[in-house]
Formats: structure tokens, sequence, C-alpha cells
């Protein structure tokens, strides 16, 4: 009677868990959803990435205070925007969805975060732990769990390595290639490496380049007005915050075109400061040049209406 008993009561646990919903998956839309948003998020691709959160979601990143989608993308853009590539690496990587006891459906990705820096080509490594609520096919619920120790680290490294005076000397002998090789002989493959690729410069506090590229465009005027544009006499300042300070001479023949003006013949002479600010790694990345625009109309014969 005793083995009848246990016999039947193994029957009924038996045929209980039989009827049991499925709780655990390895394959499924949602899973499939979330696989397709990590693509979307290393290639950038935010309005698309959007749209797998519904409009009310909030995010916990290390934290039980949520924020809005909004708030969580301007976070990402403020973060990715410091490496020049970034993704989720498939090795070691892990996901799964549970139905939990209250019938909810969560998506957990455990996964490691990779990211190599603009700044210096570093890859920083950061594990990272994900779980989203599915309700109807969208994320209504995100908590994102990451060591932000590797990338506080690293970013504080490079702030203070651009924060570090570059060695003077080599500043100057940059400057000199700028002046004798660039402006006096116009020979613009001697910026390769000379100046940053995120340069600007003013001119009388207007932005006239926003790139090596653009310099080359707009002294171009200048060399086409004055064939024998040149720089003379450069007196420049100690280095102080990375920033050096030169005055200049101009000399120079308009026997070009001039800003859409026809050759005058005229023979010019004008002097000027430019501020020269170089970044860590001992590259110009702006330039701000003062000089008197009036007489060098004036000399050329121009007159204010």
């Amino acid at each position: 009677m005793k083995k009848l008993f246990v016999f039947w009561l193994a029957t009924i646990l038996f045929v209980a868990c039989q009827n049991e919903p499925q709780r655990y998956f390895s394959e499924s839309p949602e899973i499939e959803s979330f696989k397709t948003s990590l693509e979307q998020y290393k290639n950038g691709e935010w309005d698309a990435w959007s749209a797998h959160f519904a409009d009310t979601t909030k995010f916990h990143v290390n934290s039980n205070k949520g924020i809005s989608l909004e708030e969580f993308k301007e976070g990402q853009h403020d973060i990715t925007s410091n490496f020049s590539s970034y993704g989720f690496l498939d090795q070691g990587s892990f996901i799964e969805m549970v139905l939990d006891k209250d019938d909810e459906t969560w998506v957990n990705y455990w996964a490691t975060w990779q990211g190599t820096l603009k700044a210096n080509d570093k890859k920083i490594n950061i594990p990272v732990h994900i779980t989203s609520r599915y309700i109807d096919g969208k994320v209504v619920d995100f908590y994102n769990y990451w060591d932000s120790a590797p990338l506080t680290t690293a970013l504080a490294e490079i702030e203070k390595a651009n924060g570090m005076p570059a060695d003077e000397k080599d500043l100057n002998n940059k400057i000199d290639t700028f002046v004798n090789e660039f402006l006096n002989k116009q020979d613009s493959s001697v910026l390769d490496g000379l100046l940053a690729d995120d340069y600007i410069r003013y001119m009388n506090d207007e932005k006239v380049a926003s790139s090596p590229e653009e310099l080359v465009t707009s002294m171009g005027v200048f060399f086409k007005g004055f064939p024998d544009f040149k720089i003379t006499n450069p007196h420049r300042s100690s280095l102080a915050g990375n920033t050096i300070f030169v005055h200049w001479k101009m000399t120079g023949t308009n026997t070009g075109e001039f800003n859409g003006s026809a050759a005058t013949g005229k023979e010019v002479k004008i002097s000027g400061l430019s501020r020269l600010h170089f970044n860590g790694q001992g590259q110009l990345d702006e330039e701000n040049v003062f000089f008197d625009q009036l007489s060098l109309m004036q000399q050329l014969g121009k007159t204010l209406n």
C-alpha cells in the first residue's frame, strides 16, 4: 500500500510539472530584438535603437533611480564620443529570457563592453550586466550594471595628459615649420601631424577654418593675392598652459586676385599677434590670429564708403 501511495504521489508531481508553463528560454523574439538593439547601438543607429523601447521606459544605470530614454541616450553620446569604436564582445557573452513568478518577461545579458579611445587608441574592457523587462515586444524597464572604474581612470589619464605642458623646444620647432615651410613656402604637406584633426582657426574672432584642409583653403586666398607672401620677425612668448603667443610681421606684393578684387601691384606690410594652443600630443589645435584689417585694405588703396 505504501509503494502504491508513493507511485501515486510521484505521478501527480510529474503531471503537475508537465502542466507548468515554460519559464526559461534560450531563444525568443525578445532575445532576437535585444541582439538587434546591441548591433544598432554599436553602429550608432540611435533612432532604430530607440524603437525597441516604450515611451515610458525607465533606465537604471548602476542605480535604482530611473531616467528617461532621452537622458540615457544623452549619457551614452557623452561616453561613446570619446571612442573611435565600441561595442559588446561575443566571446564570453551569455543571454537568456525568463518568466518570473509574476509571469513578467525578462531578458538577461552578460558580456564585456570594449571601446577604443580616440585620444590614444587604448582599449577599455568593462564587464556589463543588462536586464530588460518586456511587454508586447517593447522594453519597459532597463537595468544596466557596469564597472565605471576603468573608464573613469582612462579619461582622467587623458585629461591629465592634455593639461600637461608639451616640450617647449619641440613646440617652437613646430612653429618654425609652420611659419617657414607652410606660410612662407606655401608647402601644405608639412601640416600632416603638425595640426590636430580638430584644428580650429579664428581670424579677428571670426572662425575661418575648422580643419587642416580648411586652413589650406583660407590661406590660399592670401597666397593667390600675394605670391611673395612672407612672415618675418616672429617673436614668441614662453610656453604657458600649452599656449604660445607669436608677434609677427607680414609683407607681400598684391600681384594676384585677392578676395575677389583685381591685383593692385601695391606692397603691403602689416603686423599681428597669434595665440597658438597645442594639445597633449603636441599638435596645434587652435589658432587665434589678430591683425589690423583696415590697415591692409588702406595699403591696397581701398577706402571706407
